[in-house]
């Protein structure tokens, strides 16, 4: 709200000078002061530059104040519950005199329960701030006229389990004890209020500080340390606290004021810890401090080192460090070798401190060399390893798989068989016999197989390689043997691609797949819808992609084969109508129905408008009796299908022709239904029984009744039919009569 006696920004003026102004500003977060019962707080308050003012005071609420009031009770609302500490600067607790400045008579009070005033009328001697038995201090004496001031006055206030001081200016002024221990510790909201009234001036504060007195916490300095060392954490113990340490891993005891730690790392770089120290009172456990420490702890080198791969007759062994870190604060680096040897004298020492050190041996035997590493921390670590120093005679062996059945498609393998007169192979070399690179083997064992791929020509020839082992027992003991192969030429096949093939084509012949060296054996397929011996049934298949593999096997016992996939496309689908009977000269509409075909082709075309359309007209003007109709439907694909109507043609004029008896359970005559002649529709075709009931009802052409009533089969009798039609011209035909059921 602005500064008052500056230009820094470490004032706050709670109320500005003015007639009936208030003001208070609280935190708005409540701070829970039941786990200590001591706390403070301090800050700087001023109170001037008007005729003269009402004064503020500094609260601890258990609820959110509102309603400040105005012109009275230094703006404390009524309803405000808590602990009041009140700077008044007119003293309202002395009878009114007029030759009294009650502006010049401040108070200092301390004041609990609900309100500050409660509004006794002002014209009584005493308000209701006048509380005789709660603690107040006047100025009867003249000691705090300062308490109005154009100068800042310090505060503190100190609670401990209901005792209460007001100290201003460092001088205690006022002690309290609200009656109960623990009077004021709930949780809460701390904060300031004032007011002006017929006099005012401008309330500020600064500098506010709360606290609560607490046990300190030590929890020792930083350290670092290496892995598996034992450190000392914390301080001096007090019999008046109780301690508690987190987390508990390495720690000897957690409730002391200074544990023992004992940490490891087992990783390659630093590792940091925190620990924290919880310290209380022991009368009063909740009210702690905490105070925690960071430890680094330093990793131990991670020991590894290569040893010598080497012979007797070798001059030396030369062995190499690969010991290592992630924390570079640990190098270098210090060593300490062993070589392992009993045979070690003076001109030739058993220890080193180099990083990669040599040393000779004497005897082929197995040796145990040690490694101790300690890096710039003094954190150190010792590993071993065990090592031969091999014999001086290695025997260079090897064998072929299948020598005899060695294929120019197939890999080469051989068995490493070479052997020394002590300890082991260290490297082979094999030089294979073509133009290819040698293969080397540092980490060879018995019986390990090696593999290489030749060159694979389209030839019927064989080819002849020289292979050459040369195996080493250290670095200058080694022993060699040749031996010769002769590879058998390998078929080469080739299968091409093949087209689509239609789902209801004849099978045939695979035609794509073939042998190109024109080798001496035999061919075979294999897969869905194919025979041995290449034959291909694509109604066996059925539609889809289907792999097919081809093999060709040589005398020579070599083989090779190759995968082509054939799609299968299922043919179209088509239906020619039902078979119809027209009169002769009447126009027939002929219906092809297929979902996928894109082309139709009627054959004969006799008596057809268009005979390349699914519909064409056929209209029969000669004096046939029959014909019938085959299309064929071809799909995009060029797959196709073929289907066929019959045409009965009447030299009648339009009519319907309806059977005066059918024998419905035979294999002929068995279904009643009305022959429609030169009729495009049937209105109706019904059939009633001798009660009058009806029977059978239809309108559909080539539909009929076969002699059964709601699934029961009728016996042998008379039946009524009636039937209308209408022709191709638009002419009705009504037609009646009986027919009579025969079982």
């Amino acid at each position: 709200m602005g500064n008052v006696t500056g230009t820094g920004d470490s004032e706050l003026i709670i109320c500005r000078s003015g007639y009936m102004n208030s003001g208070a500003i609280f935190f708005n977060q409540p701070i829970n002061l039941s786990k200590c019962n001591r706390w403070a707080a301090e800050f700087d308050f001023r109170m001037f530059d008007g005729p003269g003012a009402d004064g503020l005071a500094f609260c601890f609420l258990d609820a959110p104040p509102s309603g400040f009031l105005k012109g009275s009770a230094l703006g404390i609302p009524a309803t405000a519950n808590g602990l009041k500490i009140c700077f008044d600067t007119w003293n309202n607790c002395i009878p009114f005199d007029p030759r009294t400045v009650h502006k010049d008579m401040p108070k200092i009070e301390i004041r609990w329960g609900v309100g500050y005033d409660d509004n006794t009328t002002p014209n009584f001697p005493l308000y209701g701030e006048c509380k005789w038995w709660q603690p107040t201090r006047d100025n009867s004496d003249g000691k705090i006229s300062f308490i109005r001031s154009p100068n800042y006055s310090h505060a503190k206030i100190t609670y401990d389990r209901g005792h209460m001081q007001v100290f201003v200016n460092d001088t205690l002024y006022l002690t309290g004890y609200s009656g109960a221990d623990d009077a004021f510790d709930f949780t809460g909201y701390l904060g300031f209020t004032a007011a002006t009234g017929g006099y005012w001036d401008s309330h500020a504060i600064k500098n506010v500080i709360i606290y609560t007195e607490m046990p300190s916490s030590f929890a020792g300095k930083s350290q670092s340390f290496c892995s598996a060392d034992t450190v000392q954490l914390g301080g001096p113990s007090n019999p008046s606290y109780i301690y508690s340490w987190y987390p508990s891993t390495g720690l000897n005891d957690t409730s002391i004021s200074s544990p023992s730690l004992h940490l490891t790392n087992s990783s390659a770089d630093s590792q940091s810890f925190t620990y924290y120290i919880k310290t209380a009172y022991s009368d009063k456990p909740g009210c702690a401090s905490i105070d925690s420490v960071i430890l680094k702890v330093y990793p131990n080198p991670i020991i590894d080192f290569k040893t010598p791969k080497i012979c007797l007759t070798d001059a030396i062994g030369q062995f190499y460090d690969s010991t290592w870190t992630k924390d570079s604060t640990t190098l270098p680096f210090h060593y300490q070798w062993n070589f392992g040897d009993p045979n070690a004298n003076a001109g030739n020492p058993n220890n080193s401190t180099l990083q990669n050190p040599t040393h000779h041996y004497s005897a082929a035997r197995n040796y145990q060399a040690g490694l101790t590493v300690t890096n710039s921390k003094g954190c150190t670590n010792t590993g071993s390893k065990i090592f031969t120093v091999n014999g001086a005679v290695p025997k260079a062996n090897f064998s072929v798989i299948d020598r005899s059945g060695l294929c120019s498609n197939e890999p080469v393998q051989i068995v490493n068989n070479s052997s020394v007169d002590f300890g082991s192979i260290t490297k082979v070399q094999i030089i294979w016999g073509d133009t290819a690179a040698a293969s080397y083997d540092t980490f060879p064992y018995p019986q390990k197989v090696y593999s290489h791929y030749y060159p694979n020509p389209v030839s019927a020839n064989t080819a002849n390689y020289t292979i050459r082992m040369i195996s080493s027992s250290g670095i200058t003991c080694e022993d060699q043997i040749d031996q010769p192969i002769i590879i058998q030429p390998s078929p080469h096949v080739q299968f091409n691609t093949i087209p689509i093939v239609c789902s209801n084509a004849s099978p045939f012949n695979i035609t794509q797949a073939a042998e190109l060296t024109n080798s001496a054996g035999y061919s075979s397929y294999s897969g869905k819808g194919i025979s041995a011996d290449g034959v291909f049934d694509p109604r066996v298949a059925g539609v889809g992609r289907h792999p097919l593999l081809y093999k060709f096997t040589g005398v020579n016992g070599c083989i090779d084969s190759a995968y082509q996939i054939i799609p299968i496309h299922a043919s179209p689908k088509i239906n020619a109508g039902n078979d119809t009977s027209i009169v002769i000269g009447q126009p027939l509409q002929l219906q092809a129905v297929s979902a996928t075909a894109s082309t139709f082709h009627w054959s004969p075309p006799d008596y057809l408008d268009n005979p390349f359309t699914p519909n064409p007209i056929a209209t029969i003007h000669l004096n046939i009796d029959l014909i019938k109709y085959l299309v064929t439907a071809t799909d995009p694909v060029g797959c196709s299908e073929q289907d066929s109507i019959k045409v009965h043609v009447f030299k009648t004029l339009p009519d319907i022709f309806v059977p005066t008896a059918f024998t419905p359970g035979n294999s002929i005559n068995n279904i009643f239904r009305p022959i429609p002649v030169g009729i495009s529709s049937l209105q109706y075709f019904r059939i009633y029984n001798r009660w009058g009931q009806l029977v059978y009802s239809t309108s559909a052409i080539g539909a009929g009744w076969d002699g059964r009533i709601s699934g029961e089969s009728q016996a042998t009798g008379t039946f009524v039919w009636v039937v209308q039609g209408t022709t191709y011209t638009g002419k009705i035909i009504s037609k009646r009569g009986t027919m009579t059921l025969i079982r």
